[in-house]
């Protein structure tokens, strides 16, 4: 059943996320399951700073997020 809850900062249930990055030039990608809207241009993800992925983050400063269903 769809609902129309209008316009809204708000992903409920939250979906995991599929968050890509390139790591020592290679293609990396990570399944989040915390992601959070912060604003209408900001979201937040919470990854584990072990993650491979953080280093690819923190070097590029680009990060790819994929919705899934």
């Amino acid at each position: 059943m769809k609902k129309n809850i209008g316009h809204m900062l708000a992903l409920y249930p939250t979906p995991a996320a599929v968050v890509g990055t390139e790591v020592n030039g290679k293609v990396n990608w990570l399944l989040v399951a915390h992601v959070g809207i912060i604003g209408h241009d900001r979201i937040m993800l919470s990854m584990h700073k072990a993650h491979y992925t953080n280093q690819g983050v923190k070097a590029t400063g680009k990060v790819s997020v994929n919705m899934v269903d």
